[in-house]
């Protein structure tokens, strides 16, 4: 017998995608506000300082109301 199709937004996912989100917010964040090297398939450009920071700001933004969204949806304390 095969297993169900998983929800993604099953408590358990729900639970992982939150983890995931605390340690981006908590390593990753910090790591770029120093150096940000963004890829495409054209190769990678670099920043670095006050780029670097601006950029950082800007997804510790995204990143946060994505974590309160999810937070939201599985009802888990904050």
């Amino acid at each position: 017998m095969r297993n169900a199709p998983r929800d993604h937004n099953a408590p358990d996912a729900l639970a992982l995608q939150i983890a995931e989100l605390n340690y981006a917010l908590s390593c990753h964040i910090p790591a770029m506000k120093r150096r940000v090297r963004i890829y495409t398939g054209y190769g990678s450009v670099e920043f670095y300082g006050t780029q670097a920071r601006r950029i950082a700001a800007m997804c510790e933004g995204i990143l946060q109301r994505r974590l309160q969204r999810l937070e939201r949806q599985s009802g888990l304390p904050r």
